[in-house]
């Protein structure tokens, strides 16, 4: 896991290629939606961004991805109080 290797081809590459975003996107969601089901400005809506930032950035890195959503999350948790 450490040595970098070629990414594989066929499929699973592609299915890698779109894996990190979509997981993230999911995970995510849950926080974007109001109860009244109006978008809900909130940090969740700021990891969300970071993570679509993030999946441009690092290209199948799930720990890129990941990263930089909670840097985010997190920094938008900070300035709202």
């Amino acid at each position: 896991m450490l040595r970098p290797r070629p990414a594989p081809a066929g499929r699973l590459g592609r299915f890698l290629d779109v894996f990190p975003l979509a997981l993230f996107v999911a995970i995510a969601a849950t926080g974007l939606a109001a109860p009244d089901g109006t978008l809900a400005v909130s940090p969740a809506l700021a990891a969300a961004f970071g993570g679509l930032l993030g999946a441009l950035v690092f290209r199948r890195n799930l720990w890129g991805v990941l990263g930089v959503g909670a840097a985010f999350f997190y920094l938008a948790r900070v300035m709202v109080g």
